[in-house]
């Protein structure tokens, strides 16, 4: 004998409301917006770090600066107001979108460290091979292409001011810059 379907009312009685604290995960829901708090209060830190220049001649963390004071902003009030509606339930696609900040992360220490290009490069190739799928005929020319036209763009066009870069500095006594 099978048991009657349930309707929408006594559905929502079954179950414990959204906002509820005796969800197993709502304690874990909770974490997410104090740990972007903590990730935005270190991206200001470092981006300070990098020199903010003036606004008629920006240093290299002016942007990563505004970008990060924002995310901090936004984080802090999702702890101050939290949302009761139910969360976006944990899938592979939020481990995508973890894996893409976290390379962001890893660009910024080894751009600090060794230059925009070799970041630039492996952070397009990342993006363009395993979160856009692309083939490896497409990924390697535009990564290199890429790199290399931003570093034009920026550093060279825009004239801003870039840590000393290892393949900039390599190449330069070869083709007589």
């Amino acid at each position: 004998m099978t048991k009657p379907a349930l309707g929408p009312a006594e559905v929502d009685e079954a179950r414990p409301a959204a906002g509820h604290p005796d969800r197993p995960r709502h304690r874990l829901r909770r974490l997410v917006p104090l740990l972007l708090v903590a990730a935005g209060v270190s991206a200001v830190i470092g981006s300070w770090q990098l020199s903010l220049g003036e606004l008629n001649s920006p240093g290299p963390g002016l942007w990563p600066f505004i970008v990060s004071v924002a995310v901090t902003i936004a984080a802090v009030a999702l702890v101050l107001f939290p949302d009761a509606a139910v969360p976006e339930s944990w899938t592979r696609r939020t481990a995508a979108i973890a894996g893409g900040v976290g390379s962001l992360c890893v660009f910024v220490v080894l751009f600090e460290a060794i230059g925009f290009l070799v970041p630039a490069f492996l952070m397009l190739l990342l993006w363009l091979r395993v979160f856009g799928r692309e083939p490896w005929r497409w990924t390697v020319p535009l990564a290199l292409g890429g790199a290399v036209v931003l570093h034009v763009v920026f550093a060279g066009l825009l004239g801003v001011p870039f840590p000393d870069d290892i393949v900039v500095t390599s190449l330069s006594p070869m083709i007589g810059f």
